[in-house]
């Protein structure tokens, strides 16, 4: 029998009650077969990572992400937990789960042992808005952060409320506070924030639109979607620690080299971890960090690192997501 074949019943018989939720994203390529657990709606995928070739299934209970991986000869599980959908919370006027908030939870799974390495001792998330990613992180990361402290802002007084739901449904906890990006606590966190995830308002609007009451407030970027970014890049230098990590999304509309050239200039390098096109929009998740050695030269703004090239990747959500499928998605595997 095909050993894929034989992995798929294997899974199949074993947990034939999950549905897909999330797909643990490792440079995940469909396979033909894919569709042989879809009534199951699991989502089987094929990886070519480096000159290894795996067999990944990614199954998704109530809160937990399995990641199966066989080799010839050899399987082995690992898993990992991120927030549960149908466990966040809601409200008319707070920016939803979407794929912006789904790549970047990518991005930070795609890191996550370079997370733990780093033992981050402050993380810290600007616009939570319904709580998925700071939660998300808060389970990724789970007993391995020990003595980690997480905070969470919002400018949108019921993104705080929904947040707190959401937490509260994962029993995790983080600090929340009502505030424009960190107003009040730069000087209290100056230097002392060693993660810091933001899924800034990027898309391009009239200027007015920006720093409207409600769920305006979580997308209305401005002129090129860039004047809330402008914004929060400057808080961020200062808060971040010197061994600190910077992850935010942006769209192309944004012209995130520009982003990088000018955090080039303040000492800090970059690269896109996570690149992603869907059907309205492509976007980069962006990870920045302070290198001491690094010259600043606008035409080296981005650091490049071998990544493995992904096609379109069919990734098949639990009944109360929509099936989604991304254009393309590359992740470095570098350190940093």
């Amino acid at each position: 029998m095909d050993e894929n074949v034989n992995f798929q019943q294997k899974a199949a018989s074993a947990i034939p009650h999950f549905s897909i939720n999330y797909r643990f994203n490792v440079n995940l390529i469909p396979t033909s077969w894919s569709n042989c657990l879809f009534d199951l709606s699991v989502s089987i995928c094929f990886q070519v990572f480096g000159d290894q070739k795996f067999d990944v299934g990614c199954f998704h209970d109530l809160n937990m992400i399995l990641v199966f991986i066989v080799m010839p000869g050899n399987s082995f599980e690992m898993s990992y937990k991120i927030a549960q959908i149908r466990l966040v919370s809601s409200h008319p006027e707070v920016y939803e789960p979407c794929d912006d908030s789904f790549a970047l939870v990518d991005a930070l799974l795609s890191d996550r042992n370079n997370l733990l390495e780093l033992k981050p001792m402050l993380c810290m998330e600007v616009g939570c808005g319904s709580g998925y990613v700071i939660t998300s992180l808060m389970l990724m990361l789970g007993e391995e952060a020990n003595g980690a402290q997480f905070i969470a802002t919002d400018i949108n007084h019921h993104a705080i409320r929904v947040t707190q739901e959401t937490m509260e449904a994962h029993g995790v906890y983080a600090e929340l506070i009502n505030t424009d990006v960190a107003s009040g606590l730069e000087n209290r966190l100056a230097g002392s924030v060693d993660l810091l995830v933001v899924n800034p308002p990027y898309v391009p609007t009239p200027e007015d639109e920006v720093g409207r009451e409600g769920i305006a407030s979580a997308w209305a970027g401005g002129e090129n979607g860039r004047s809330v970014i402008d914004k929060i890049l400057p808080v961020a230098e200062k808060l971040l620690s010197k061994r600190g990590w910077l992850y935010m999304v942006t769209l192309t509309a944004n012209n995130p080299s520009q982003i990088c050239r000018q955090m080039m200039k303040k000492g800090y390098a970059s690269k896109i971890v996570v690149q992603r096109s869907t059907v309205e929009e492509s976007l980069h998740i962006i990870k920045f960090w302070k290198d001491n050695d690094i010259e600043a030269d606008t035409n080296d703004a981005i650091t490049n690192s071998k990544a493995v090239p992904l096609g379109i990747v069919d990734s098949v959500r639990s009944q109360i997501q929509r099936l989604s499928f991304w254009g393309s998605s590359d992740i470095n595997t570098t350190t940093n």
